[in-house]
């Protein structure tokens, strides 16, 4: 009887879970840079008064045209071969994000006026996200990795406690975080469907462009034209144009398409889990930059929140999805 380590493909074997170490950690500079936008924003909201629609609008209006260079000299797609269908479901995914999910993100915590009630509800996704996985996609998933998903949420709840204190519930804000929520689990169902047909740059050149265009007409109705023109001044302060580049580039960017390709390799439950330890990022770097305080029971939340994201990774002797780029 042939050993296992003398199969001809056992070395293909090695480089399947090679390969899903990897992604893994590359989902994880992802989360790490959209746990850095906490900083970046906050330094352009202390340095001038941009708009949060300006931000998107100029975060977009940079990664765009990069994405689309990068995706016509690397992976040139024939736009006459997509068929319609994937262009409708192309449109759907930049309308739910960055768009709609931005829509219901910014005025859930202008209407609530409390961040941690709204941060409490975004970390329910990967849940809603799994229950997707499972019953639409048949992803794969174990009792350990839905207990790590749900222990994931539990970290993120334990981080933000204290906030709980002063937190100000208000019914509308708490819809419209709500409204985020399925609005991101409506860009995973689009991207699930999409992500084995086309190469991530492609997609996400896509996403942004099509939250572009919806953007545009938001700018003109939200802004008069001496407000708007004050909008792009602020771009002349050279340290609010870095932050906005590194917005555009590190999370508008890169973070969006490794993650895309991580999903391909590990799938999507997983995948999304891995958006909880955000805040942890968020909490660490807003510690050492901006001088937030990072208490104890910060610390064991974050704990918390890692070892369900680590669990939710777990997987006994199954390969990885199979993906096209």
């Amino acid at each position: 009887m042939e050993r296992e380590d003398q199969h001809p493909l056992f070395f293909i074997y090695k480089d399947m879970k090679a390969k899903d170490r990897l992604f893994h950690l590359l989902i994880l500079v992802a989360v790490c840079f959209w746990g850095m936008s906490f900083v970046f924003t906050t330094g352009i909201f202390n340095l001038c008064a941009m708009s949060p629609v300006s931000l998107v609008f100029f975060r977009l209006m940079i990664a765009t045209p990069l994405l689309a260079l990068a995706c016509l000299i690397f992976f040139p797609q024939p736009l006459r071969a997509v068929p319609r269908r994937d262009w409708l479901n192309l449109l759907a995914l930049g309308f739910f994000e960055p768009f709609l999910y931005f829509i219901f993100e910014t005025y859930s915590l202008q209407v609530t006026a409390d961040a941690t009630i709204v941060s409490v509800i975004i970390a329910t996704i990967p849940i809603l996200t799994l229950l997707l996985s499972w019953f639409y996609f048949k992803e794969s998933l174990s009792a350990v990795n839905i207990v790590g998903v749900v222990l994931s949420v539990v970290g993120v709840v334990v981080m933000l406690l204290p906030s709980f204190t002063a937190a100000d519930a208000n019914l509308l804000g708490i819809a419209l975080a709500f409204g985020a929520v399925f609005t991101a689990v409506g860009y995973s169902f689009f991207l699930k469907k999409l992500s084995g047909s086309y190469n991530p740059i492609f997609i996400v050149a896509c996403q942004n462009a099509v939250g572009l265009v919806l953007l545009l007409p938001l700018m003109l109705l939200m802004h008069s034209p001496q407000e708007l023109a004050a909008q792009f001044q602020y771009l002349s302060n050279s340290t609010v144009l870095l932050y906005v580049v590194l917005l555009a580039v590190l999370c508008s960017t890169l973070a969006y398409t490794i993650y895309v390709k991580g999903m391909q390799v590990i799938g999507l439950a997983r995948a999304n889990t891995f958006t909880n330890l955000i805040p942890v990022f968020t909490g660490i770097f807003a510690y050492f930059f901006i001088g937030e305080a990072f208490p104890p029971l910060k610390v064991v939340g974050a704990v918390v929140a890692i070892a369900g994201v680590w669990a939710a990774q777990w997987k006994s002797g199954t390969s990885s999805p199979t993906e096209k780029y």
